[in-house]
């Protein structure tokens, strides 16, 4: 585990989000001891405000996030349930950087077919 200097992430097609607060629970811990393999940088509780999005949509309003961030193709992100998605990343656990650092990057949510 190390304290770095991490650039600011590309917002692409997500919102950018500036971290006020993120939270450390047992989940950072592990990972940081070596559960699931994860390389990057941890946390996944946090509390933010968006920076940048698609269309200013959100522009500027506090959020938290939905720390699943499906593929958005298949049948379980377009029946509304990316949280199960087989190819979905994880904030700050799975193939995604976290909220232990200035910026992160999220999906913005999307309308669930359950809505």
């Amino acid at each position: 585990m190390a304290v770095k200097e991490v650039p600011r992430p590309e917002r692409g097609d997500e919102a950018l989000v500036r971290v006020h607060l993120s939270g450390i629970c047992n989940t950072d811990l592990e990972i940081a001891r070596g559960y699931a393999g994860f390389k990057g940088t941890i946390g996944h509780e946090f509390v933010g405000v968006v920076e940048e999005s698609p269309g200013n949509k959100l522009l500027g309003q506090r959020v938290v996030g939905e720390i699943n961030a499906g593929c958005g193709k298949c049948e379980l992100c377009a029946a509304g349930d990316p949280r199960h998605c087989g190819s979905r990343t994880v904030l700050g656990i799975v193939g995604r950087d976290g909220a232990h650092a200035e910026f992160l990057r999220l999906p913005l949510a999307k309308p669930s077919a359950r809505s």
